[in-house]
């Protein structure tokens, strides 16, 4: 924080000052404040002022003063050594009228700037309060920024009280940009993370603020979506309690509770869009009619042809026709017809969720790469042998895994490299913990590439793939699909 040079003290002596000295007083002992400070301040001036006279600041966002007891003690031997910030509370009124009404000492002096702590402790130990005078944030319009830099110079401020003070900005009509550089809070990630923590159901907000629950996690949590893409609506909140519910009771990260969230939504969609059992992917209501049309005809024909035959010129009876039907159909090969239909629709909705299981795995996959936390030695070297020992799957096992990679901020920028090239250049030049992530990247990829292909049945080595998602980090959970092949398997293994 950059504040004004102090000024030099103002000796004692003669002429206009000494007068006003006299009035003033500030040579009889025990008056209180004494000296310079009983003066009307200027700006920038450091000076002691009673703390009865001072209200607290509407726009200061604390949700309550923690640990005060060993600053009362402090302020009572010592007195407050460190100046809070003032300014003239008609003029934070008049500057800030949607405020005004907010104040809740409106009759005193001043009004805080920073320093409520300080301010609760000098009420408490009966000490003046020792401040600056900033009525120049006033003027500026520059009161909550100013709340915002100098409380994060300070201890005891929570994420949650920190999002609230940047949110008096947001308030303003200020962009993320337009915050960090006037907060000093860096970059706008930083400020969209903790902002988001206000779009959160308020149960977690305080579990953050009370620090049963850190920042990232809760930022990991607010990310978290309904369906219509929002996240601070009652459908996204009880999504998020929920998540927060297997943090609590399986011990899962935050990562892995957003992950296995998105498990369960894109399956609920799977199923929503799997084609009907009994019916043709391509099958229409109007189908449907028209083979209901088509079985009433082929009941009526018969009747209507015998009759026509003895009436007939003739004599001689036809063989009965089934109208809409070629010459040679018959009820069987129509009972063949819906059967490959409905085999063929079967097998559609199998593929279909073939590929979204996949897709789910896949994620979690991504999801223990961007961990950069690899597997133990040896998970890692019994992930590696079949890779090792099966060559041709090396080449789309590192294609892949190049893919996975290329999205963490610490891989390598290789431009126009294919894998080979490109895990080249990770093992001459990448560090050791990070070959071993590029290492479980080609081993998961690997398993992942197999297991993906939907026209092969599973084997002991995709059950143990799928078994490593489900027990690492990413809090696999299987799909209908994936538990039909693990069942399948099992049986097999019996």
């Amino acid at each position: 924080m950059t504040t004004a040079p102090r000024k030099p003290l103002r000796k004692k002596g003669g002429g206009k000052l000494g007068d006003q000295r006299t009035k003033a007083g500030v040579d009889t002992p025990d008056q209180g404040p004494s000296g310079i400070h009983t003066l009307e301040p200027e700006e920038g001036e450091l000076f002691e002022h009673d703390p009865a006279d001072i209200s607290p600041n509407p726009m200061n966002r604390r949700i309550g003063l923690r640990n005060m007891d060993e600053m009362v003690a402090s302020v009572q031997r010592q007195g407050v050594h460190t100046p809070g910030a003032v300014m003239h509370t008609k003029l934070f009124m008049e500057k800030y009228p949607e405020w005004a009404d907010r104040v809740e000492f409106p009759t005193r002096t001043y009004i805080l700037g920073p320093g409520h702590r300080r301010h609760a402790a000098a009420l408490e130990a009966g000490k003046p309060m020792l401040a600056i005078l900033r009525d120049r944030w006033a003027k500026d319009l520059t009161v909550e920024e100013n709340l915002i830099s100098e409380n994060n110079d300070r201890d005891n401020l929570t994420p949650i009280e920190q999002a609230l003070q940047l949110d008096l900005l947001r308030q303003r009509g200020l962009t993320t940009e337009e915050i960090a550089e006037r907060s000093n809070y860096g970059s706008k990630g930083t400020v969209t993370r903790y902002l988001n923590l206000l779009d959160l159901p308020q149960e977690l907000q305080d579990e953050v603020h009370d620090g049963g629950l850190s920042q990232k996690a809760a930022y990991t949590l607010s990310t978290i979506k309904d369906d219509q893409d929002e996240n601070d609506s009652p459908a996204a909140h009880t999504l998020q309690l929920k998540a927060r519910g297997w943090m609590r009771d399986e011990g899962l990260s935050a990562e892995a509770a957003k992950n296995r969230h998105k498990q369960q939504t894109n399956a609920r969609k799977q199923s929503r869009s799997a084609p009907a059992p009994n019916r043709p992917a391509t099958e229409s209501p109007d189908d449907v009619s028209r083979g209901k049309r088509k079985t009433e005809a082929a009941e009526a024909s018969p009747k209507s042809a015998t009759e026509t035959g003895k009436s007939g010129d003739t004599g001689t009876s036809s063989p009965p026709s089934i109208p809409h039907q070629p010459d040679g159909s018959t009820p069987e090969n129509t009972t063949k017809t819906d059967d490959d239909a409905r085999e063929a629709a079967a097998k559609e909705a199998r593929l279909l969720a073939a590929n979204e299981s996949a897709d789910l795995r896949d994620l979690a996959c991504r999801l223990l790469i961007r961990e950069e936390k690899p597997a133990g030695a040896g998970e890692l070297s019994s992930l590696l042998v079949n890779a090792v020992l099966n060559p041709s799957e090396w080449r789309p096992a590192a294609e892949r895994a190049r893919v996975w990679l290329s999205d963490l901020s610490r891989a390598p920028k290789v431009t126009k490299a294919n894998a080979t090239a490109y895990f080249q250049h990770i093992a001459a030049n990448g560090d050791e913990k990070f070959k071993r992530v590029a290492a479980l990247a080609i081993a998961l990829a690997a398993n992942e590439v197999r297991a993906a292909q939907a026209d092969r049945k599973w084997d002991a080595r995709d059950r143990a793939h799928l078994a490593f998602l489900m027990t690492s980090k990413a809090a696999y959970e299987p799909t209908e699909y994936e538990q039909e092949l693990l069942d399948t398997t099992a049986a097999a293994a019996k």
